[in-house]
């Protein structure tokens, strides 16, 4: 007599489905939470990134050296003002003589507008005071993609200098001659300085003559890389017998440009 095997083929039951699409529904749901908080993350990163670019380009970046000193002094270095707003970094202000833009550009997959955007497509707000005299008057600032309302995610980067800081500095000096001597009063009368530096868009000038060329003062200078020109006439005013001195001085941003001395190659009578 023969005999015979049975298979039985044993289906999912319904309690096993549910099981495993709850240990599926746990799983996406950690995978997408973790994606959230890398995303927030990441856009965050930009941001910080965007906003640091954005100071550096207004005040300049001060770690960037050249021969011993401060080479980049940013847009406020050529304008001799902050910028009224962000455009200004990419498009030259009607008028502008002195703009070396852009200071800024948006890399190749951005929009043109892509520089003055945080990492969730909103606008950075730049904030701006002319006459305020503190740091906390010059930030820029991210929402953080909640809006106004919600403080908490806010990303703000304040100005490492006050305005006062960033245009308002004295340069002061002596003009001396190759010997290091300080002129004395009988050349007075053969003596100028000059200064040139940007305001508001257009280089311009300040010329002190007399004693006040010997020792020379400048107020209300903005930050910079500024020319100083000192002209002496040997034998009386006239621009044939001239000799002249330039020199390029850096400003910087709170203490100015002490003590420069401006070496004429000539020799005191």
């Amino acid at each position: 007599m023969a005999t015979h095997n049975y298979r039985q083929d044993r289906g999912v039951t319904l309690l096993e489905l549910l099981v495993v699409l709850m240990i599926l529904s746990i799983v996406l749901t950690a995978a997408v939470r973790t994606w959230d908080v890398t995303l927030e993350r990441g856009r965050a990163q930009t941001t910080a990134q965007k906003l640091d670019q954005l100071v550096k380009v207004i005040v300049g970046d001060p770690d960037y050296i050249v021969a011993g000193a401060r080479a980049d002094f940013g847009f406020v270095g050529d304008e001799g003002r902050l910028p009224k707003n962000l455009q200004e970094l990419v498009v030259r202000p009607d008028g502008d003589s002195v703009w070396r833009g852009p200071y800024i550009r948006s890399t190749f997959n951005q929009s043109e507008i892509g520089y003055r955007t945080d990492g969730w497509g909103d606008t950075i707000i730049y904030g701006y005071q002319a006459y305020a005299l503190n740091t906390d008057s010059l930030w820029v600032r991210s929402y953080g993609g909640r809006g106004v309302a919600d403080r908490s995610r806010w990303q703000t980067l304040n100005f490492p200098y006050t305005f006062k800081a960033l245009a308002q500095n004295e340069v002061s000096g002596q003009i001396v001659d190759v010997r290091g001597n300080a002129p004395p009063p009988t050349v007075y009368d053969r003596l100028y300085i000059n200064l040139h530096y940007p305001s508001d868009g257009k280089t311009i000038g300040w010329r002190q003559v007399g004693a006040s060329a010997a020792n020379f003062q400048y107020l209300g200078i903005p930050q910079g890389i500024h020319r100083l020109v000192a002209v002496y006439f040997p034998s009386g005013p006239t621009i044939t017998d001239s000799i002249v001195a330039v020199k390029d001085v850096p400003v910087y941003p709170g203490p100015g440009a002490a003590q420069v001395l401006m070496r004429v190659p000539a020799q005191w009578p």
